[in-house]
């Protein structure tokens, strides 16, 4: 998410763990030193780690750093950095929440001894975030999820682009060969990696991670933040493939009552499900896929027949069932938040054919009216929207949805944000916005 700094709090650690005097050097085959000069401080709703190498021990092959408490944390709060890394850096910090960072240094014996400080975000610290899309020319343009405030272009030739939680804004190249990283700061672009084989479809997750289909191969790529060397971490995008928010990358090879799901997780674990709903029966043609940031998928089909109807289907974590989750027949936007499904709803129905045709007209109230949520535990809120923008036809139209559950949503009629809470939608802008994105 983009982060407006509300205060410059730079934070006092407290140093949980020591750090061992200087000794003369050691064989390599021994477990690595303890990393020195540990310190955690803090802007806005983010944390930074920053760390010194041993001076001591084995060497050091990456490190392992961690937050506790976990929640709002991609990889359950854990990450792994190569070597030659001296800091991490943290979102989501809540206000008066008391957190822990731990360090500690991996070596081909084992791990070194950790060390860990607290920090606690002043009470003055709220979660901001921004929203982006493509505009008609191909211009990124970033707008405040409040709703107020005036859009920036941030890249005048964007394409295809992901942006992390900072504002760090990324786009291909002209040629597919560079991945360029625009600063949150607005600073000059800089390459972050060349060679590649890039798409226009650049993902990312909240870290900063930027993921592709390569164009030559076919495989998913992932950059780690900040740059680096590029690596495959499937083989594959099967049908369609997507990144949840914690990091978490998934493929699905379709049929008509499920298919193939292959994850990644962030640590690099790799599992594969066969999935179907409970019947066994036929669902229809597949139409998309989201992530929340919590493990679960969700399934777009178009239904069989005339109607073409478009209905979402979710899978939890680790399952194989694919279950229906809105019962109400609409054409709708959807999109995924950090922990749920968000669709924008219609306030009628009819079907495709009935709408097409001149001798038995069907007509249906294409405006949004209802704002349904479901959450990764499966619970449910329906929500009245009152002026809502109309919903196209049938179809799956991926929408945005930021952490407090508002909807962004591309319509013939502009650009409109649907309140987390129900009520009055709002138009944001006239133009038509391609790929929004909410972090």
């Amino acid at each position: 998410m983009y982060r407006a700094v509300l205060t410059a709090a730079a934070a006092a650690a407290l140093v949980i763990g020591g750090v061992t005097p200087a000794v003369a050097a050691t064989p390599a085959s021994r477990l690595p030193g303890v990393p020195t000069s540990v310190h955690v401080s803090g802007a806005g709703d983010a944390a930074t780690l920053t760390w010194g190498a041993p001076r001591s021990g084995g060497v050091v092959q990456h490190w392992r750093v961690s937050i506790r408490p976990t929640e709002g944390q991609p990889g359950s709060g854990t990450d792994v950095l190569p070597a030659t890394a001296r800091s991490d850096r943290y979102g989501w910090i809540r206000a008066g929440v008391r957190y822990t960072f731990s360090v500690q240094a991996v070596g081909a014996k084992g791990d070194g001894r950790a060390v860990s400080v607290r920090y606690t975000a002043p009470a003055t610290t709220a979660v901001t975030q921004s929203l982006y899309g493509l505009d008609a020319s191909g211009a990124v343009v970033r707008f405040p999820t409040s709703g107020s405030g005036a859009p920036k272009t941030v890249v005048k030739h964007g394409a295809g682009f992901a942006a992390d939680d900072v504002g760090n804004v990324f786009v291909p190249s002209s040629d597919g060969t560079k991945l360029l990283q625009y600063p949150a700061d607005g600073g000059a672009a800089r390459v972050l990696a060349s060679g590649l084989h890039l798409t226009k479809d650049l993902r990312s997750d909240v870290p900063g991670n930027v993921y592709w289909e390569d164009s030559v191969t076919g495989a998913i790529v992932k950059l780690p933040i900040g740059g680096g060397v590029p690596k495959t971490i499937l083989p594959s995008t099967g049908t369609a493939w997507t990144v949840g928010r914690d990091g978490t990358v998934s493929t699905f090879t379709t049929t008509a009552n499920g298919g193939t799901v292959v994850s990644r997780s962030v640590h690099g674990d790799v599992t594969t499900r066969t999935v179907a709903n409970a019947e066994q029966q036929p669902i229809g043609y597949f139409g998309g896929l989201l992530a929340d940031g919590q493990g679960t998928l969700y399934v777009d089909y178009r239904a069989f027949g005339g109607s073409a109807y478009n209905g979402f289907w979710s899978l939890a974590p680790g399952s194989s069932t694919l279950v229906k989750v809105s019962k109400r027949t609409a054409y709708q936007f959807s999109a995924t938040n950090d922990d749920s499904l968000l669709l924008g709803q219609s306030a009628g129905w009819c079907a495709a054919i009935s709408e097409a045709d001149p001798f038995h007209p069907c007509t249906a109230d294409h405006a949004v009216a209802h704002l349904f949520v479901q959450d990764a535990s499966g619970a449910t809120e329906d929500l009245a929207v009152t002026g809502g923008p109309k919903v196209w036809t049938n179809g799956f139209y991926p929408s945005a949805a930021d952490s407090a559950g508002d909807l962004f949503v591309d319509a013939d009629s502009g650009l409109w944000r649907i309140p987390a809470e129900g009520g009055a939608a709002q138009r944001l802008a006239t133009g038509q916005y391609d790929r929004l994105l909410a972090i």
